[in-house]
C-alpha cells in the first residue's frame, strides 16, 4: 500500500521559488455563524478586568455569549484560556444552559482546526428576588 504524495506541487508559470501555496478562499474562522460576534464581544469588554482568575474568565465568557455564539478560539482571544472548565462551572455551579458544537475552523493561514468548540448560550439562571 503506497502512501499519498504530500510534497508541495510546483507552480505552473514558475512562481518565485517554484512552489504554489494554495489555501482555501475562506475568511478567518469561516464556520462561525456571525464573524462580527468577536468584535462586538471585545467592545463589550472595554474596561473589564484583564485578570485571568476563574471569576473574571466566567464574567467575560457570559458577556461574550450574550452577544452570540463564540468559538474556543474567540474566547482565547478574549483572555479566557480555560474555556471548557469555565463553561462547565457555569453549567454545573451557576445554572447557565449552553450548547457545545464541534466545528472545523480555518485559520488565517488556511489550516483547518477540526473539533474546535462553538459555545451557544441557551438560557441563563432565573433571578430570584430581583437581585442581580
Amino acid at each position: 500500500m503506497s502512501r499519498p504524495d504530500r510534497r508541495k506541487k510546483k507552480a505552473p508559470g514558475g512562481e518565485a521559488g517554484g512552489v504554489q501555496v494554495s489555501k482555501p478562499n475562506f475568511p478567518e474562522w469561516s464556520d462561525k455563524p456571525d464573524s462580527t460576534n468577536l468584535h462586538a464581544a471585545a467592545q463589550s469588554l472595554v474596561g473589564v478586568s484583564r485578570s485571568t482568575s476563574a471569576e473574571a474568565q466566567r464574567d467575560r465568557i457570559i458577556r461574550a455569549l450574550r452577544i452570540g455564539p463564540q468559538t474556543s478560539y474567540d474566547l482565547r482571544r478574549l483572555r479566557c484560556y480555560q474555556a471548557p472548565a469555565r463553561i462547565k462551572e457555569l453549567r454545573d455551579r451557576f445554572g447557565y444552559s449552553s450548547l457545545t458544537k464541534r466545528v472545523t475552523l480555518w485559520d488565517r493561514d488556511g489550516w483547518p482546526h477540526r473539533g474546535a468548540a462553538l459555545y451557544v448560550l441557551e438560557s441563563e439562571p432565573a433571578v430570584i428576588g430581583g437581585a442581580k
